[in-house]
């Protein structure tokens, strides 16, 4: 068996993963999403259309976004995901054609993508596949494939529980694991929910006390919800002073996705759906622009806005950060991954000033970040790995070079130290390597 990278190689970013034994299989097929040119992945025409499946681990366009270009080339097969999966991608590729004329696909090839699913459940075979929980977002899978070798794929992957999700699972078997690193680096310890939740409400206190605005940019699937759910819970209990907490994006199509597949969401929140004046969905403290301009949210008081997109690439945080950005008593607080090349990373490095439609926008509010995350740090990587039963050996891949390659150096002290013979790959873009 072997295994072609043809992104997410030493970046983060366009995930597609080929897999060839009995079968052609590629694994998630998605999008660049930093300012960058090399926006797509590195598969060939020929390629596309001698693959047997596509299987798709879920709906963030870094790993969705060129799925319609398969078909586009002329793909016809099937592409198999779980059904939360499949309601979010169409709702991010349509946004995706919207505002991305760079896309090499039309609405035809997204239609004929979503005519070829098919939907999986958690634990259920179909073909080579078995899919489990990952814990990233709302329909978010590990892809086990038993064809040559039995393969994990991990996607992006959360061991934790957070407001809306179970953890990820973990002590499967695999000789081979392909397994992200976003947070690979042994510098990267993220907080608990409860310090980062804690940190967000003081910090959106201490703003709104003040009489400012407070801006989230969020992206609009898995972080938007998490978020949400957050500020909801703490202006409840009254540890955040009641303000409304206005929605704007796809965050709010999503949440109406999010609560068809309630399913997928944990226990405790299918309870509070059921008991309708709990319903964490309809809370009385969100609210919506009601003018195009938004200038109905730019003249109301303190308030919080929560806007797509989570890294400042593009939406409607753009237009909030023009208007409100150059007054010091308002703040961003970004909550996820900020990629390099992207406006976010920027203003994480200190920005006084963003390039927004060509102009130069002045930046004098404050800037803050709470780290909420729907990835494992490295110790809840390591974790991870060391619980894959019959493991061998080991591909890193969407993660920063540097920090895949500390990742790399922590697993083989490890495999040192517990005298198991796992060989470990940082593999380069375009490279194939066996399995």
């Amino acid at each position: 068996m072997e295994v072609s990278f043809l992104g997410a190689a030493r970046e983060v970013g366009r995930s597609a993963i080929l897999l060839e034994g009995k079968k052609k299989i590629l694994l998630d097929c998605g999008l660049k999403l930093d300012n960058e040119d090399e926006l797509f992945p590195i598969i060939e025409q020929r390629t596309v259309r001698k693959l047997d499946y596509v299987a798709l681990s879920h709906a963030h366009l870094d790993h969705s976004g060129f799925i319609p270009g398969l078909y586009e080339q002329g793909y016809r097969k099937k592409t198999v995901l779980t059904k939360p999966t499949r309601d979010l991608t169409q709702l991010l590729l349509a946004d995706a054609l919207r505002i991305n004329e760079d896309v090499p696909y039309d609405e035809k090839d997204v239609s004929r993508f979503l005519a070829s699913t098919h939907m999986l459940e958690y634990s259920e075979r179909a073909g080579p596949f078995v899919f489990h929980e990952a814990g990233h977002i709302l329909g978010s899978a590990q892809v086990e494939i038993n064809d040559a070798k039995r393969v994990l794929y991990t996607g992006d992957i959360n061991t934790r529980p957070t407001r809306l999700l179970e953890g990820a699972k973990t002590g499967l078997a695999a000789e081979a694991l392909i397994i992200e690193s976003t947070y690979g680096s042994p510098y990267d310890s993220l907080p608990s929910l409860k310090e980062s939740g804690a940190y967000l409400a003081n910090s959106i206190k201490e703003t709104l006390r003040r009489g400012g605005k407070v801006l989230i940019p969020t992206f609009a699937i898995g972080r938007g919800q998490e978020i949400l759910f957050t500020l909801e819970s703490y202006m409840r209990s009254g540890g955040i002073p009641h303000a409304p907490i206005y929605l704007d994006g796809m965050i709010k199509k999503a949440l109406r996705i999010y609560r068809h597949n309630a399913i997928y969401l944990k226990r405790e929140v299918q309870r509070r759906i059921l008991t309708s004046e709990d319903d964490p969905f309809n809370s009385e403290f969100y609210a919506f622009p009601e003018k195009k301009d938004r200038s109905d949210v730019f003249a109301a008081g303190p308030c919080i806005i929560l806007s797509t997109s989570g890294m400042l690439n593009g939406g409607p945080i753009l237009t909030y950060i023009k208007a409100l950005g150059g007054d010091p008593k308002n703040k961003i607080i970004l909550v996820g991954y900020q990629a390099k090349g992207t406006r976010g990373r920027e203003l994480l490095e200190g920005a006084d000033e963003l390039s927004i439609d060509n102009e130069r926008a002045p930046i004098n509010m404050q800037i803050d970040e709470a780290r909420f995350s729907g990835h494992c740090d490295h110790k809840d990587l390591m974790e991870f790995i060391k619980q894959v039963k019959g493991l061998k050996k080991v591909f890193i891949v969407h993660g920063e070079e540097e920090k895949e390659e500390e990742f790399a150096r922590s697993i083989e002290q490890w495999a040192h130290k517990a005298k198991r013979n796992v060989d470990v790959v940082v593999p380069r873009l375009g490279e194939t390597h066996k399995i």
